[in-house]
């Protein structure tokens, strides 16, 4: 709590937050089990700023991130960097599309401010998702988005992100959501949840546009003595990096041209 205002704000911070540990082992909790929605929320009333936390008000909570976490000159600022830079500048909320430009209230601070400064609420982000992300929280658990931190094993190791070829000229690739048949119904509904909020669709399909002329051109040039299968199983090859996660728009592309005979047959 240090630099955290003058000495009586401070006080007031250490008196109703000693330990912090409760509140995070909470978080932390819910959000392995994907419950986040579990979480006490508090209902937004004009002109009524709630005790939350002790004797601590929502403004309280929501200052403590605002005025003593984020602002460059404060001690707290080192925590925000470091939270910042884990992602390595590739926000995990669009597959690394974005560049990581701020942080993200996982679950917002304006209906869940105990959470405010809670590090695994913190999530780097770019400022598209950061915008696109809805200001409310759902209040069942098939509608919440995904975790990157917290979630199930099985979203971020299994494939649900799908695409297919359109026959035009050029070609386009339309990207899908199509979780595995063994989940269970709220999770498949959690990652077109996450698919929609986010706007991947878009997002991926405009990547899949600027990157499929290259392929193009490799097809027309290094590879044209190549039959369709054998340019099929060029393309699966590259779908298959582990270098990319697998629901990465581009291994994702790159196994729907595979599998597209009309792509592969192409005179380019």
């Amino acid at each position: 709590m240090d630099g955290v205002g003058p000495a009586a704000i401070e006080s007031r911070y250490r008196d109703n937050l000693a330990p912090c540990a409760p509140i995070e082992h909470d978080y932390v909790a819910k959000a392995a089990a994907g419950e986040l929605y579990l979480l006490p929320r508090i209902p937004s009333l004009r002109g009524v700023d709630q005790e939350v936390f002790g004797e601590l008000r929502k403004s309280h909570l929501i200052n403590l991130y605002e005025r003593y976490l984020r602002p460059e000159g404060k001690p707290g600022r080192n925590i925000y960097q470091q939270i910042k830079v884990s992602a390595n500048g590739k926000c995990p909320f669009c597959g690394g599309i974005g560049h990581v430009r701020t942080l993200d209230h996982f679950v917002p601070k304006a209906n869940f401010p105990t959470y405010s400064v809670v590090p695994g609420n913190l999530v780097p982000c770019c400022r598209d998702c950061n915008s696109d992300k809805l200001n409310s929280y759902p209040e069942e658990m098939a509608a919440q988005v995904l975790h990157p931190y917290f979630d199930d094993q099985k979203y971020f190791s299994e494939q649900w992100v799908f695409a297919q070829v359109i026959e035009a000229s050029p070609p386009v690739v339309e990207f899908f959501v199509q979780a595995p048949e063994h989940w269970e119904a709220f999770a498949q509904q959690r990652v077109e949840a996450h698919f929609i909020e986010y706007g991947l669709a878009e997002k991926f399909g405009t990547e899949a546009a600027a990157d499929l002329p290259e392929t193009i051109q490799t097809r027309a040039t290094s590879l044209l003595n190549f039959s369709a299968d054998e340019f099929s199983n060029y393309l699966l090859e590259k779908s298959q990096t582990l270098a990319l996660p697998i629901n990465n728009w581009r291994r994702v592309m790159f196994l729907a041209l595979a599998r597209s005979d009309w792509f592969c047959s192409q005179e380019y």
